[in-house]
C-alpha cells in the first residue's frame, strides 16, 4: 500500500554543521545526500514533497532536477520542523510519512512500519534507534513497552530509555498530526510536543530499529555518512573511467571518474570514490576516502578516511580523518594530527559548548578557501572557518 504523501524535511542547515555549509549538497558516491534519500523512499509513496527554506529552494531544485518531486517552502527560516510540516499541509490528503533530509537508514523498515501501525489500528507509528552512548536527540519514554512521550535532549544520564527517535514518522491520517501541531504555540520542541500529544490521545506504536543509521548533524558526521555509503552503496561494478599508470595499485572497490589521472606507484585502497578531473600524483596513498571533482593530490601524499571537497589541492601532506572544504590548499609538509596521545575521544566547541564527538580519530575540518602554509600542523578536531590562512610552520591548537 502506497503512502499518500512523503514529506522530506530539508529546510534547515543549522550552525551546528559549521564550518561546513549546505548539508544536502554533500555528494556521496557522486550523488547528493537528499537524492540518496529520495531514491530509497520514492517507491513507498504516491507523491514526494520536499520542504525547503526560501534560501535553499533554488539549490534543492537544481540538485533534484531529474526527480519527480514537489516543493513546499517554510514560512519562517527559524520555524523548525513544525513550521515545515504546517507549510506543507495543502499536500496532505491522507496517509503521511515524515522523513529528515539528513538521515540514511535501511529504508526497508518503512513497509514494516506501515504494516505494524495498521495492524495495531494505531493512529501513529514511528521508528527509534537503540543508542549505547548519549545522542543529542529526542528520547522515547515507554510505559509497558508503549510509547507515551518524546523527551528532547534530556542530557546524558537522564535518558528515559536507550531509544532515540529517528525522523521516520507515519500517520495513517496525516491531519491528526496537523491538528495537534496547529493547537500549539510556536516553540523549539513544538514538533515533539505534538507527537507526545498524539501518543497520549491515540493508540501509537514504536518500531525499535537495530540497524545501521547515519545522520548529518555536526560537521564530523560527514565521515560517518561516508562510511555508511561505503558499507551499503558502493557501486557493485566498480568503474575506472580515468587514466591509471601501469605501476599503480588499485585494491578493493574504487570508482575513478572521467578525465582523472592516477600516477606512478600510487596505491588506492578501497572503498574510495574519485570524481572527475582529479589528479593523484606519483607515490601517493589514498584509502577509504572521497575525492570530489577537480581535486589534486600531489606527489607523496597520504589521504586516509577523509573527504576532500571540490578543488582541494595537496602537496606532500598527511590528511587523516579530515574534511577539507572547497578549494582548501595545503602547502608542502603540512599535516593534520588526528589522534590524542592520551587516547581519549576528541571534543570540539560548538556554540560555546564542548561537544563530545565520540571519535578516537578526528583530524581537520575546514570551510571553503582555507589556505594552510608549508610545514604547518593542526591538532586533532580543529575547525577552520571559510577563508582562514594558516601561516607556514604554524601549529594550530584550537579553532580559528
Amino acid at each position: 500500500m502506497l503512502i499518500d504523501t512523503i514529506l522530506v524535511l530539508a529546510g534547515g542547515d543549522g550552525d551546528r554543521f559549521a564550518p561546513l555549509l549546505h548539508k544536502m549538497t554533500y555528494r556521496f558516491n557522486g550523488k547528493p545526500l537528499i537524492a540518496h534519500i529520495i531514491d530509497g523512499v520514492k517507491q513507498y509513496g504516491k507523491k514526494v514533497v520536499v520542504v525547503s527554506s526560501e534560501a535553499n529552494r533554488a539549490m534543492l531544485g537544481d540538485l533534484l532536477a531529474e526527480y519527480s518531486v514537489q516543493f513546499a517552502v517554510q514560512t519562517s527560516d527559524k520555524g523548525g520542523m513544525a513550521d515545515a510540516v504546517l507549510a506543507s499541509k495543502q499536500f496532505i490528503t491522507g496517509g503521511l510519512l515524515l522523513l529528515n533530509a539528513n538521515d540514511l537508514f535501511d529504508f526497508a523498515i518503512i513497509p514494516q512500519l506501515i504494516k505494524t501501525t495498521q495492524s495495531a489500528q494505531a493512529k501513529f507509528g514511528f521508528v527509534a534507534k537503540h543508542m549505547n552512548t548519549y545522542f543529542p536527540g529526542g528520547y522515547v519514554q515507554f510505559e509497558n513497552d508503549t510509547p507515551v512521550a518524546i523527551l528532547e535532549k534530556p542530557g546524558a544520564g537522564k535518558e528515559p530509555s536507550h531509544y532515540v527517535r529517528l525522523v521516520v514518522d507515519y500517520y495513517p491520517d496525516g491531519n491528526i498530526f496537523i491538528d495537534a501541531l496547529s493547537r500549539l504555540q510556536t516553540s523549539d520542541d513544538q514538533y515533539e510536543t505534538a507527537m507526545t500529544t498524539v501518543m497520549q490521545n491515540y493508540p501509537s506504536v514504536c518500531i525499535k530499529y537495530e540497524g545501521d543509521w547515519a545522520t548529518l548533524k555536526y560537521s564530523w558526521h560527514v565521515l560517518e555518512m561516508q562510511k555508511y555509503i561505503f558499507r551499503h552503496m558502493v557501486t557493485t561494478s566498480v568503474e575506472k573511467l580515468g587514466e591509471i599508470h601501469p605501476t599503480a595499485q588499485i585494491e578493493g572497490e574504487v570508482y575513478i571518474g572521467k578525465n582523472s589521472k592516477v600516477g606512478a606507484f600510487v596505491k588506492m585502497s578501497g572503498p574510495c570514490y574519485v570524481g572527475e578531473n582529479v589528479i593523484v600524483g606519483d607515490h601517493s596513498l589514498v584509502r577509504q576516502s572521497t575525492l570530489c571533482n577537480n581535486v589534486v593530490v600531489g606527489s607523496g601524499c597520504e589521504v586516509a578516511r577523509s573527504y576532500l571537497n571540490e578543488g582541494v589541492m595537496l602537496h606532500r601532506n598527511y590528511v587523516g580523518d579530515s574534511i577539507l572544504g572547497n578549494n582548501t590548499t595545503m602547502g608542502a609538509g603540512a599535516v593534520t594530527a588526528n589522534y590524542r596521545f592520551d587516547a581519549k575521544t576528541i571534543q570540539t566547541p560548538i556554540k560555546d559548548a564542548m561537544i563530545e564527538t565520540n571519535k578516537e580519530k578526528l583530524g581537520l575540518i575546514t570551510g571553503s578557501n582555507v589556505k594552510i602554509g608549508v610545514n604547518a600542523c593542526t591538532y586533532p578536531g580543529v575547525k577552520l572557518t571559510e577563508g582562514v590562512v594558516v601561516l607556514p610552520g604554524e601549529v594550530v591548537k584550537k579553532d580559528k
